[in-house]
């Protein structure tokens, strides 16, 4: 209803198809079902059970709603005759059209090339290259054929190697849509907002034609639209049934937590807190729990809720939630070379808070939570605020200037505040509990982060230099705090008891 018929929210493809029902997954488990599954417990399980019954329920719920809104992202519409391209415009909110005279222009396409940098598991870092072409019609004013081409190497190799794939794959894919029959194509795919439609847009934009029309971009199909719904159809439902059994078979293997009862029923009768149990990996009583228990760090609590509401501002301004291209980022206050010769100097501090979709947000916001929970009630709010924006500051210019890199994220700030860290620990600011527990997190986090760095990118050891040199200068900054602030720090933590 909102997105098809009413067309009242502006996301992209990609949120209806698998952010909303996500997010409506989590809803409806953390919220509705919570209550009635925490007064169950498994046998096997030692500690709170709620962790696989949540895990279960979401699960069970996001895979058929995700097949399920492709298929009526595809069943709302009918695949529309048309006599001629120019007709398209006249069904603004329709997505498939048929029409039996076309000619593109073949001589007159352009082309743009997206290669973006992914790490993915064991360490491994990949060079995704994306080849889009757009070809006008004859006598259609700003209608595209949309055809992209995409691959992806291994970025640890040599550079002449990758230079050899990348002019092969390019070659060959030119090859590939000049050998291009055109006459099986049995309808068109207008596209709608997605990733894949704002690289056909930046690609019509180099070209050298003016028109007052906006442009439109078809995707060729071949084959029949009635039986990918047929598809769509099996697997949804029988994703759905597949998952009611398994949330069924655990509740059955489950048992009912006389303990739990007892405390919630006393809990309603008097309005008295419930005996304090273990705590539970639920979504909503976490949350409040990490409210409650950061009132004494407010720096790091306004921090990390002003990362996430860049964020979600930014999923508004364009940039795509989970794998947003560089471009993306740029727009919407990343730090590049290009932005501090413009002038953008303010890009210093904000791209501070601008991050490379949400598992990069995750990781940062874990990070600076495990600096921020201890480090800030030692050194106290003010001097907190100042260590993390002058580090942060530190890192975009040194990563801007000297190494030639795009910045995004806190993830320098947070290694000078590990540096900081160090000092406090080596000074014996902390008592012995915490240097040990402090230390302990400080020196795994960094051996993961670094050696994942080492054999992510093993032949461009600038990111590890980079990382080392912020690290580097965070001890600089941590040993001048402690000599010049020693008494106010020993003052802090032993109030604190830390």
């Amino acid at each position: 209803m909102l997105d098809i018929y009413l067309d009242v929210l502006p996301l992209k493809e990609g949120y209806w198809d698998f952010g909303i029902p996500l997010l409506l997954s989590v809803s409806v488990v953390s919220i509705c079902m919570w209550p009635r599954y925490e007064l169950l417990t498994l046998k096997w399980v030692k500690r709170s059970s709620s962790g696989y019954f949540f895990i279960t329920m979401v699960l069970a719920l996001v895979i058929p709603l995700v097949l399920s809104q492709n298929y009526l992202s595809k069943a709302a519409y009918e695949v529309i005759e048309v006599d001629s391209l120019s007709d398209i415009r006249y069904y603004p909110k329709q997505k498939y059209f048929r029409v039996d005279n076309f000619e593109p222009l073949k001589l007159e396409s352009v082309s743009y090339i997206e290669t973006q940098v992914v790490s993915g598991r064991y360490f491994d870092s990949k060079l995704h290259i994306d080849y889009y072409i757009a070809t006008p019609f004859t006598a259609a004013d700003n209608i595209w054929l949309g055809t992209s081409y995409h691959t992806k190497y291994d970025n640890r190799a040599d550079q002449s190697i990758k230079d050899h794939q990348y002019s092969a794959f390019i070659n060959d894919s030119r090859h590939q849509y000049e050998a291009k029959d055109l006459s099986t194509i049995s309808y068109f795919e207008k596209l709608k907002s997605s990733n894949q439609r704002s690289g056909y847009l930046h690609t019509v934009s180099t070209a050298n034609r003016q028109s007052n029309l906006p442009p439109l971009i078809l995707k060729p199909e071949t084959g029949l639209l009635a039986d990918s719904l047929d598809r769509d159809f099996v697997w949804g439902f029988g994703s759905f049934f597949i998952g009611m059994v398994l949330c069924l078979l655990l509740v059955l293997a489950a048992e009912f937590d006389n303990q739990e009862k007892k405390g919630t029923q006393k809990h309603i009768q008097k309005q008295k807190p419930v005996k304090k149990r273990a705590p539970v990996s639920d979504v909503s009583k976490s949350l409040v729990v990490w409210f409650r228990s950061n009132k004494e760090r407010p720096v790091t609590l306004v921090l990390i809720l002003t990362c996430i509401g860049t964020f979600i501002l930014t999923v508004f301004m364009g940039m795509d939630i989970i794998d947003p291209l560089s471009r993306q980022v740029n727009s919407v206050g990343g730090l590049t070379m290009n932005a501090l010769q413009a002038g953008k100097y303010w890009r210093v501090v904000t791209s501070l808070f601008v991050h490379v979709g949400i598992m990069h947000l995750v990781m940062s916001l874990g990070m600076l939570f495990a600096t921020g929970y201890i480090l800030e009630k030692v050194l106290g709010s003010l001097r907190f605020s100042m260590a993390f924006f002058i580090c942060g500051i530190f890192a975009n210019v040194l990563g801007v200037l000297y190494f030639d890199m795009d910045m995004a994220g806190v993830w320098g700030a947070t290694f000078g505040l590990f540096g900081i860290a160090i000092p406090l620990v080596a000074f014996k600011i902390f008592n012995k509990k915490y240097r040990e527990l402090f230390g302990g997190t400080i020196a795994a986090i960094l051996i993961i982060t670094l050696t994942s760095m080492f054999f992510a990118f093993i032949n461009t050891l600038s990111y590890m230099v980079y990382y080392l040199l912020t690290l580097c200068f965070g001890i600089v900054f941590g040993v001048v705090i402690v000599m010049t602030q020693k008494q106010s720090l020993l003052r802090n933590a032993r109030r604190h008891n830390i």
